[in-house]
């Protein structure tokens, strides 16, 4: 008798293991979530997608800014009077970080 409620607890227990073992992935952890949890995980989701997005864009718009600068910095050094400079430049559309 006791080697019979051992196996049948060996085999509960290995099928217990095979279910734990086969539902471990992402969609099926997911799926199996309250939908409290699903909610936060959904939030969390597009609060990081927001924030990559936020520093792609900060990324390009550093690079335009340090071209814009390059470029001014060449003008400044070129040897033409400031008043020229400033009368060329001052027509130009500027560029905000804010």
């Amino acid at each position: 008798m006791a080697t019979a409620s051992a196996s049948s607890a060996q085999q509960v227990e290995s099928q217990s293991l095979s279910l734990a073992a086969s539902d471990v992935s992402l969609t099926a952890l997911f799926l199996q979530a309250h939908w409290v949890v699903k909610s936060v995980m959904l939030g969390l989701l597009a609060c990081s997608v927001w924030v990559w997005a936020i520093a792609i864009d900060k990324i390009f718009l550093y690079a335009r800014t340090k071209r814009a600068m390059d470029r001014f910095e060449q003008a400044f050094w070129s040897g033409q009077s400031i008043e020229e400079l400033y009368r060329a430049l001052s027509a130009k559309p500027t560029q905000s970080m804010a």
